[in-house]
């Protein structure tokens, strides 16, 4: 039996869902990883009494139907996933955007890197950041 983190991703883009996915396989942390295209589809799963807790949710800002920073505020707001660690990992340099991200709660705020080692460090730093799972995932 293995202990895993359990890790959402929500990025409408096809090309960063793929990039996340094989930097996660080259920093080599046991990980089971959900990916959804939307905010909606994101609270969805969430709020699901089928879904298992997610240590780690991974969100863009700029998805269609709910953006990132909605569905970070939602979070906060429901007690039942008010301590998961969330992660804006977004395209945007924009100071004030992430001071809007840190003001809905944000644990960490990260602009998508330009390569892919890049991208790799940024996957392990989010998966090491200095936080606590809610319960182990094991598989």
């Amino acid at each position: 039996m293995h202990v895993s983190l359990n890790v959402v991703l929500a990025e409408d883009d096809k090309d960063y869902q793929e990039i996340f996915n094989n930097a996660l396989t080259e920093v080599n942390i046991p990980t089971m990883l959900t990916v959804v295209s939307d905010g909606v589809e994101l609270m969805n799963i969430l709020k699901s009494p089928d879904t298992p807790t997610y240590n780690i949710v991974v969100l863009d800002i700029n998805m269609p139907k709910k953006d990132g920073i909605e569905c970070l505020k939602e979070i906060r707001q429901d007690r039942n996933l008010s301590s998961t660690f969330s992660v804006i990992l977004t395209s945007s340099f924009d100071p004030l955007i992430k001071a809007n991200a840190f003001d809905a709660g944000a644990n960490l705020f990260l602009t998508k890197p330009e390569n892919f080692d890049e991208y790799v460090e940024a996957v392990r730093k989010i998966l090491t950041s200095d936080w606590q799972m809610n319960l182990p995932i094991f598989f």
